[in-house]
């Protein structure tokens, strides 16, 4: 039996049912009715041949295939919406100011290209660049003080649509001296390092990663800094300890010359994420610069440009 094809629709109510964490709000706020809502979301599971919500007494959950799904939805719905925008705009030029924040890992080896890229591509745009944690800059977004948002994602937050990016591998990052030769290092061999981790330091990290190593036994003292980039390099470079960052090229650091990044065994990988307001939409000029930079990032996993980096299928 052939498949119906996936409706606007379709996307819509997923979007709005993911936004609104239950089938119940999200039917409130659409105006429709909960069982036709349901409906269209069985018509969607049976047409993708998964599931992409786990329905309970509390609300939704979304699936792996889920969030991919809505990263990709977003992004069409975000297409459509920009359409009239794009046509009326054809042969003139883009012009005005977007607000872009980077996380600050991100940052490190993302910054200049993604700048450049856009300067390039729009030398009317003027582009505001905000490097920060990730959770400010997502709190940022939400209050519309940021139009684009760079960042590791670990969770869709509500107000933010999200669309990943990439995969970028975890490193330890530690002086020459005390990694010597080693190209690796286990996640039981953390247990003996000492570790300069952030005050809020990512869930998945922490809650799957570490709590299992740091519960077995004894281990070296942590030392907890701010939620800082640069506050965790510094005391990397002071010989406090070694820290766990998405970087894995410190070519661009100051001083990375004098450290080293080795991946973890097992590999585990975070996403590199867009965001922006789920509430409001992009200028056209946002709109452009959102653009060119995911091009300018496609091109460099392409070229694997970023050390660690991997396209989000693979």
């Amino acid at each position: 039996m052939r498949r119906s094809r996936i409706q606007l629709r379709h996307l819509l109510y997923f979007i709005k049912i993911v936004d609104a964490g239950s089938f119940s709000r999200a039917a409130t706020l659409i105006h429709v009715a909960q069982p036709a809502l349901s409906q269209q979301m069985s018509e969607l599971e049976e047409t993708l041949g998964v599931p992409v919500l786990h329905r309970s007494a509390r609300g939704v959950q979304v699936t792996a295939a889920g969030k991919l799904l809505y990263a990709e939805a977003t992004a069409i719905i975000d297409r459509i919406e920009h359409l009239p925008d794009l046509v009326r705009s054809c042969g003139e030029e883009v012009n005005g100011v977007v607000r872009l924040g980077m996380s600050e890992v991100l940052a490190e080896f993302m910054a200049n290209a993604v700048t450049g890229a856009c300067k390039a591509a729009l030398p009317n745009v003027t582009l505001h660049l905000v490097r920060a944690a990730s959770e400010l800059l997502s709190n940022r977004v939400r209050e519309h003080s940021l139009d684009i948002a760079l960042i590791f994602d670990g969770e869709f937050a509500v107000g933010v649509a999200s669309q990943a990016l990439f995969k970028q591998q975890l490193f330890l990052i530690a002086q020459r001296t005390t990694l010597g030769k080693q190209d690796s290092v286990t996640w039981s061999a953390l247990r003996h390092l000492p570790l300069i981790l952030p005050e809020l330091p990512h869930k998945h990290i922490v809650k799957t990663l570490l709590d299992p190593v740091f519960n077995e036994g004894p281990h070296a003292v942590a030392i907890i800094v701010e939620n800082d980039f640069w506050a965790q390099i510094s005391a990397v470079q002071a010989g406090l300890g070694s820290a766990l960052l998405a970087i894995g090229d410190l070519s661009h650091t100051r001083g990375g010359e004098d450290m080293k990044a080795v991946p973890l065994e097992p590999p585990v990988y975070m996403t590199a994420s867009q965001i922006r307001s789920a509430e409001r939409p992009l200028s056209p000029a946002a709109h452009a610069a959102s653009n060119v930079i995911s091009n300018v990032i496609l091109r460099h996993l392409d070229e694997q440009k970023i050390v660690g980096a991997k396209h989000l299928c693979s």
